[in-house]
């Protein structure tokens, strides 16, 4: 067997292997950049220019929506998603008693609180599965709620001691968290809360739990591959 055919093999059962996995889980991650670091997420940026591996999305529109209404719409990378609830602030100086921009983010940012301007939890549904999800999580603290679901199922909730150990609304400090299901879950939907305001974000990103058709494509070169090779295999016996 060459290189290149033992190489392609190992690629077909690599992609084949989230298929197999059995154990469910929700893993997070915490790093110190303003973008997500996977290099395969889609991110929403609220109307801002062009952020790494985003697409032209629409109906970004600065504001806030009334209890119950849509806020922000579009499709990024053949999803659908809708935040629900929230706001979107573009001030470049802390709002008082509401908002402060998360550090690491440009233009319009997301932000949910208790009162008029950012009424909260906002719900943010998805048209099909994550494997995948994160956002710039801007000045921490406990009343910050962030849960996962897949369908009905809660995944996992999560505080801003999640980012920091002593979370207590520091404007100076941002990071950016990220969960990543495993073992059949995906994400399905996020909800933010916050029992006091607020809890700001941005650079919402995203990895669908459907292979992309590149994938695909190479997923069915491999396996054919692989059929050429048995193929082979059985001559070379007879």
């Amino acid at each position: 067997m060459t290189l290149r055919t033992a190489s392609s093999i190992f690629l077909a059962s690599a992609l084949l292997a989230p298929v197999l996995s059995a154990q469910a889980a929700l893993t997070s991650s915490v790093t110190n950049t303003a973008y997500s670091p996977l290099a395969a997420a889609h991110t929403i940026n609220f109307g801002n220019t062009d952020a790494p591996g985003q697409s032209e999305n629409s109906n970004a529109v600065a504001g806030k929506a009334k209890t119950g209404d849509t806020l922000l719409q579009g499709t990024l990378a053949g999803v659908d998603y809708k935040y629900v609830d929230g706001a979107l602030f573009n001030n470049t100086i802390l709002i008082q008693n509401t908002a402060a921009r998360p550090v690491g983010a440009t233009g319009n940012y997301f932000s949910v609180g208790i009162d008029s301007h950012q009424k909260g939890p906002s719900t943010l549904t998805f048209s099909s599965g994550l494997s995948y999800f994160g956002f710039l999580w801007g000045s921490p603290d406990a009343s910050n709620t962030v849960t996962f679901w897949n369908g009905t199922t809660q995944l996992a909730s999560y505080t801003g001691t999640a980012v920091k150990s002593n979370a207590n609304g520091d404007q100076a400090y941002a990071r950016y968290f990220g969960v990543t299901a495993s073992g059949g879950d995906v994400i399905t939907k996020v909800v933010f809360s916050a029992s006091s305001n607020a809890f700001e974000s941005d650079n919402h990103a995203f990895i669908s739990a459907v292979p992309e058709p590149e994938t695909y494509a190479m997923l069915l070169a491999g396996l054919g591959l692989m059929g050429v090779v048995a193929r082979r295999k059985r001559q070379l016996r007879r």
